[in-house]
């Protein structure tokens, strides 16, 4: 059966603006909500949502996951065989079963799809030695037709894929079609939702899920038909990203790329959340967690699988950061 995993990157701003919210914080509101596992973002020089990499807090978070019952998949960026190798540590020391990461560096994508075929084919030499296969994500970098053509050419059990539901339409690909490009290769999704703002107004807004264009229940009843092992719920709630170049055959203004034919509606479609950072933070964070309990609320309407999941309210995060208060914050260091 399908496991449903939680990002912690659609609890960003609780990391940043919930004094107490930590890593140990998430697990035990993943464990809370019903979640089988977690997605945790692993990236320097801080590591703030994984709350450091300092190997006695590692292995504390370790036996923390065992002893919630939870699993946990970790996440970086580049493909430079050094960087997989120093992750895939990390990944070893917290159990993860899988490292997921996108490509970086030079703006010329041929380059750079050249580049990863080679640094991927060697890093997955270090993923076998560790036992933990490496995810490539088709992220804001390249398309999922560019991401299948880098895993056909590797073509190990230890390169695999992770599909985002909504990513590649940044480039104009329809996301059942970046879907089937990569069926071969996936074995964990990012499970979000967005709208297309017209030209001019900001490209691509995420919004709680079920609420936007993407076909998500259509994506989600294909991979569990699928048996993907994982999907990884992200609220991307305010999260704003520009169209790239043209890579698909999407129309915008049509289908999953149809704008909004009247005002934006807030506080689910947010275009200002850095004016809203600087000036009142706490509030971010709120609505942050309001756009989580509404995309819970449709996924277990509409997702039959995922009934098991609990409703958050606003007492659920203020809670189980009192517990880790309580608990004296256990192994909450720093990098």
């Amino acid at each position: 059966m399908t496991k449903l995993f939680l990002h912690s990157y659609g609890l960003r701003f609780q990391y940043r603006h919930k004094p107490g919210f930590d890593v140990f914080a998430l697990v035990d509101l993943a464990a809370d909500l019903g979640f089988d596992g977690l997605n945790v973002s692993c990236f320097g020089p801080n590591y703030l949502e994984i709350s450091g990499i300092e190997p006695a807090h590692l292995r504390k978070l370790r036996a923390y996951l065992e002893k919630r019952g939870m699993l946990i998949d970790i996440e970086t960026a580049g493909t430079e065989p050094a960087h997989i190798e120093h992750v895939l540590g990390i990944g070893r020391e917290v159990g993860a079963g899988y490292l997921r990461t996108y490509t970086k560096g030079t703006p010329d994508r041929r380059l750079r799809v050249k580049e990863a075929k080679a640094n991927l084919s060697e890093a997955a030499l270090f993923a076998e030695r560790v036992g933990i296969p490496l995810l490539l994500e088709n992220h804001e970098d390249l398309a999922a037709s560019e991401v299948a053509g880098i895993l056909s050419h590797i073509d190990s059990p230890w390169v695999q894929g992770l599909f985002d539901y909504v990513n590649s339409m940044l480039f104009y690909e329809e996301p059942l079609t970046s879907l089937e490009l990569m069926r071969p290769w996936i074995r964990s999704a990012h499970l979000k939702d967005c709208i297309i703002l017209a030209p001019g107004q900001g490209g691509l807004l995420g919004v709680p899920i079920g609420t936007g264009k993407a076909p998500v229940a259509e994506i989600t009843s294909a991979l569990l038909n699928w048996g993907v092992d994982r999907i990884c719920f992200e609220n991307t709630w305010a999260y704003q990203a520009a169209m790239r170049d043209r890579r698909g055959n999407a129309v915008l203004g049509e289908g999953s790329f149809a704008h909004p034919a009247r005002p934006l509606r807030e506080p689910g479609e947010y275009t200002h959340i850095d004016a809203l950072i600087e000036s009142t933070p706490q509030k971010a964070a709120e609505l942050e967690y309001w756009a989580l309990e509404q995309s819970l609320q449709w996924l277990k309407e509409q997702i039959t699988q995922f009934r098991r999941i609990h409703i958050p309210d606003p007492g659920d995060v203020s809670g189980v950061v009192r517990r880790r208060e309580r608990a004296g914050k256990a192994g909450s260091s720093t990098a």
